[in-house]
């Protein structure tokens, strides 16, 4: 069965975008302090968790291609 998903997209850029959306819209609601600024919290959360995601990919990436590159470096010098 597939997995139902508020945001269908992979991109963990626009889904932080999508909950920094969020969070702002959370401490305009007609809730009480403390619900509101839970909300945002959490939210807030997210969207720093999907961002520190996509750096590691990002990082990970670049560190492939650094080993790939290192590696056909040292099979040109032998």
């Amino acid at each position: 069965m597939a997995k139902l998903s508020l945001f269908p997209t992979r991109n963990p850029s626009a889904r932080a975008a999508a909950h920094r959306a969020m969070a702002k819209s959370a401490l305009f609601s007609d809730s009480s302090a403390a619900v509101r600024l839970k909300r945002y919290n959490h939210h807030i959360e997210k969207a720093r968790a999907f961002e520190a995601e996509q750096v590691h990919n990002r990082r990970s990436r670049l560190m492939q291609a650094y080993d790939t590159l290192r590696a056909e470096n040292a099979e040109v010098s032998q």
